[in-house]
């Protein structure tokens, strides 16, 4: 059975990162290979000499220790929900197969694991914006020959800097197989390589939802209302709270259902809300049961999007006009585009929430299957 090594970044507080790579990893197996997750943590000494500012460990003062002491306390009275790595970390132990864990950039190229296969993807590991240069992702570390695919890597961007041009270039050159998750990515893979990438579905989007249930079944109790807006705000692409509140103020109005948050509530929404309890844990399982259990999602997430078209549930997605394409590639690939709304155009937009699902899921179908294929093929 040939060794499948896979790169990508799910050591992150973010229910999508771990759940592509874990949906990666599964299809994989399933076709019949023995992967494994190479654990380079990211950010890194790379990342914060390059400008990154987030993800530094924490110095260990005394002001520090108390309010690690204090937080470990509130978790065990039950008032306040455990971190969220701590539950994304206990998923990925629990049902993950990943390597030793690499610290750095230097660790990983002067010991770099080996495998008879080197898979990068999914998200966003080749986004010049964020990764500041690593070529890692691109597997500069792997032996001279070795065969690298690339499965649904994303860039999130429009160009790559002038700068890193022909660093990207170089380190694609010898892909096998190249394969993006977004319209974009395949515009710079042909202007950088003149080579056609195939643009196929987030690793998520693999498996059905059938799979997805059966860990949600899992997700602790907790009282919900018979029906309810999702709504799922990541806000580190653009300014979202404002936006995200007039959304979901036209949503609800239209819909009349309270609205529930996966991670947090505009500030400037003040319509029907149903707060959970501050001590329900929202690790991995209770992520999919809240998705599986809503009424209609509303979403500035990648991965929300893709889970609300998963589980065939009514969904707005918004986004910003920028160069991240991540959200309306998949729609415009699912003849989807009418449920996205731009964050500057909320009051005059036209809020589409309903679709035919049976029609949704055939479309879904038919692009899931044509990626299995070029994974399988660039496998074998």
């Amino acid at each position: 059975m040939k060794k499948v090594g896979i790169l990508t970044t799910f050591r992150q507080p973010n229910w999508g990162s771990v759940l592509q790579a874990y949906a990666l990893q599964q299809v994989i197996n399933d076709l019949g290979y023995d992967s494994e997750l190479i654990d380079y943590r990211y950010p890194n000494k790379f990342h914060w000499k390059r400008g990154k500012k987030w993800g530094k460990p924490a110095p260990k003062t005394l002001r520090n220790t108390l309010k690690e002491l204090k937080d470990k306390i509130l978790i065990f009275l039950g008032v306040r929900s455990a971190p969220m790595m701590d539950l994304l970390n206990s998923f990925i132990d629990r049902e993950m197969k990943v390597s030793k864990p690499i610290l750095s950039y230097d660790d990983l190229h002067a010991n770099p694991p080996i495998y008879d296969i080197y898979v990068s993807g999914s998200d966003q590991i080749w986004n010049p914006n964020t990764m500041l240069g690593d070529l890692s992702y691109m597997f500069d570390f792997a032996p001279l020959n070795s065969k690298k695919i690339s499965y649904a890597s994303s860039f999130s961007c429009k160009s790559i800097p002038s700068k890193l041009k022909k660093q990207y270039e170089e380190s694609l050159s010898d892909f096998y197989a190249l394969s993006v998750r977004e319209n974009n990515g395949k515009d710079i893979i042909k202007e950088l390589l003149g080579r056609d990438a195939k643009v196929v579905l987030d690793p998520t989007l693999l498996i059905t939802r059938v799979h997805w249930n059966a860990i949600a079944d899992k997700a602790s109790n907790v009282k919900l209302p018979k029906q309810y807006i999702l709504c799922y705000m990541l806000s580190y692409t653009f300014e979202v709270d404002k936006p995200m509140g007039q959304l979901l103020q036209l949503v609800q109005d239209k819909c009349k259902m309270p609205v529930i948050a996966l991670n947090k509530i505009p500030n400037s929404f003040h319509g029907d809300i149903v707060n959970l309890p501050k001590s329900y844990n929202r690790g991995i399982e209770e992520f999919l049961y809240l998705i599986k259990e809503s009424s209609i999602i509303v979403s500035s997430s990648f991965h929300g999007t893709a889970f609300a078209l998963n589980f065939g549930k009514p969904l707005v997605a918004m986004g910003a006009r920028n160069e991240d394409d991540r959200v309306l590639s998949l729609l415009s690939n699912m003849n989807m585009t009418r449920h996205f709304v731009y964050s500057d155009n909320i009051s005059s937009a036209n809020i589409e929430v309903y679709y035919d699902e049976s029609k949704e899921q055939s479309i879904l179908h038919s692009l899931r299957t044509d990626s299995l294929s070029f994974l399988k093929d660039s496998l074998e």
